[in-house]
């Protein structure tokens, strides 16, 4: 059998996500993730795949102790590739792998690397000096497709970067008011955005349900997850976005500190060029304690949004009422959060409103806390009632399917001058396209 199936894996800070499609049809074949990889708890894997005339089979694993992002994908590469999955051709059918690398550096298409290529290891030398701009996810990134490259030697790994759908802000935009470095930098100083396949998908998402072309489709994108960001489009191409030079600018998230003054981190961390070292990497304290030591958990002892919301607006039926420590440093986590969110949409908003347009197709919430926190949600498109109310259009939050639908879907009535969408991306779909375009017209440098 040739190799007919498309492998999609997608690195989290302590995640693993993975996708296998056929490669005719683009129908999911299996589907899983890895969680708490290098983390204090046992590991754990699961994964769905499709047998029997569409049977549906489900597989868990835990794995004990600190098991390594290399171990860890070894394995869930035998369980996917197994006979039982696959049958007897087992890794033989996988013919490209798609990489999600946060951080390109200036790389303005796809890389596509496969083992015993001439310039495999500069390829490799040249994304792990990028990988000090997104240590969190892009190091471990490019541990994966090193063992792809030597466990799938036959396949194509395509990189395919966060970064790309960001090159179209505009130079003011993306320029930083400080003077160019005496040193040489792997990358240039400028604002770079991430998330970019997650905003592609999204986009090419409203375009179909919108019935309209992708060139001509106006967002505002809140991909809202543990780490955060948000993205304006207009036209179909990105013209900002929070995120700068490193995935740290911009909103707080789970663990990240977000936008702050520039020199706080020196009375914080008076010591804070000191490399430490983390995942087998070093990176400077400063970089730790913003990226792994702020954000909600410094702020309430937690990084989980649900567990966050829960605290801050108790139910007076719940059985278990928080400390009122809980309670009150969570309901800061949650103001300070959401008001950091609406200054960064208010701009937005306002920008696409008053542009030569003036239209604005969608304001989209994405991303795990996007797409599970209503009363965020209701909370955000509360702050544009005055937009309504100078329309007179009669629009406004449609309360039903803000709370209890599901999937895709508006959440504000018809008439709406902010019109609200939920929708759930897949940076897996966006990675297989864009890996499959690479390789077809040969672009990918």
């Amino acid at each position: 059998m040739p190799a007919d199936l498309d492998l999609a894996v997608n690195c989290g800070s302590s995640s693993i996500k993975f996708s296998l499609y056929s490669a005719s049809s683009r129908k999911l074949v299996v589907s899983g993730s890895a969680n708490n990889v290098q983390g204090d708890s046992p590991a754990q894997y699961e994964f769905t795949f499709q047998r029997d005339e569409g049977k549906e089979n489900k597989k868990e694993r835990e794995i004990d102790g600190k098991t390594t992002y290399e171990e860890i994908f070894t394995k869930i590469l035998e369980d996917v590739t197994s006979d039982e999955v696959l049958g007897k051709e087992g890794k033989t059918r996988i013919r490209l792998v798609a990489h999600r690398i946060v951080h390109g550096g200036t790389a303005d298409a796809p890389i596509v690397i496969r083992h015993g290529d001439k310039d495999e290891q500069a390829t490799l030398d040249q994304m792990d000096a990028v990988s000090d701009f997104a240590p969190l996810h892009n190091h471990h990134a490019m541990l994966i497709v090193k063992e792809c490259l030597e466990h799938l030697p036959e396949a194509y790994s395509v990189l395919c970067f966060d970064t790309l759908f960001h090159q179209t802000i505009p130079q003011y935009r993306r320029t930083y008011a400080i003077s160019q470095p005496e040193h040489k930098t792997p990358v240039p100083l400028v604002k770079y955005g991430f998330h970019g396949l997650s905003y592609a998908n999204i986009r090419d998402q409203m375009a179909e349900q919108l019935g309209k072309p992708k060139d001509q489709v106006n967002l505002v994108v809140a991909h809202l997850g543990s780490g955060g960001s948000c993205c304006l489009i207009r036209n179909g191409k990105s013209v900002q976005t929070t995120m700068g030079v490193t995935p740290l600018e911009g909103l707080p998230g789970g663990t990240r500190s977000g936008t702050l003054d520039p020199s706080l981190i020196f009375h914080h961390t008076p010591d804070c060029s000191t490399t430490v070292k983390w995942s087998g990497r070093d990176i400077s304290k400063a970089e730790y304690v913003l990226n792994k030591e702020s954000g909600f958990k410094a702020l309430c002892g937690t990084n989980n949004f649900g567990t966050i919301t829960s605290r801050a607006f108790p139910s007076e039926g719940d059985k278990e009422q928080p400390s009122n420590e809980d309670h009150m440093s969570s309901r800061l986590t949650y103001q300070l959060y959401l008001d950091h969110l609406l200054a960064f949409l208010s701009g937005y908003i306002t920008d696409t409103l008053s542009s030569p347009e003036g239209r604005l197709d969608a304001l989209v919430f994405s991303g795990g806390i996007g797409e599970r926190s209503s009363r965020l949600r209701a909370d955000v498109l509360a702050r544009f009632r005055f937009v309504e109310e100078l329309a007179s259009s009669g629009g406004g939050l449609d309360v039903d399917a803000n709370e209890k639908g599901k999937g895709r879907r508006r959440i504000t009535r018809e008439g709406s001058k902010v019109p609200a969408w939920v929708v759930e991306t897949s940076e897996e779909d966006e990675m297989v396209r864009m890996a499959e375009e690479a390789l077809q017209e040969g672009s990918a440098k």
